[in-house]
């Protein structure tokens, strides 16, 4: 499991969570945690994972951040 901290918003979290996809070796699986301020989080993350084949598990909110729960998965 990994985590990401951040408070940037789209382009920035959407390319960390890309570089982290795109790192695992074919058959692989990763569990990612990101926390971040940027309130659009979870809706762009349930997005990218639908049209790229990995697993949205949720988003929570802890006081003002958002924490958003992805089982990446490469094929």
């Amino acid at each position: 499991m990994k985590i990401i901290e951040s408070n940037d918003i789209c382009p920035i979290i959407l390319t960390t969570v890309l570089k982290e996809w795109a790192s695992l070796k074919k058959g692989e699986e990763e569990e990612l945690i990101i926390i971040t301020n940027w309130e659009a989080v979870g809706q762009e993350l349930e997005k990218w994972c639908r049209e790229t084949g990995n697993m949205f598990i949720g988003v929570t909110r802890k006081d003002k951040k958002f924490e958003v729960r992805l089982k990446l998965i490469k094929k």
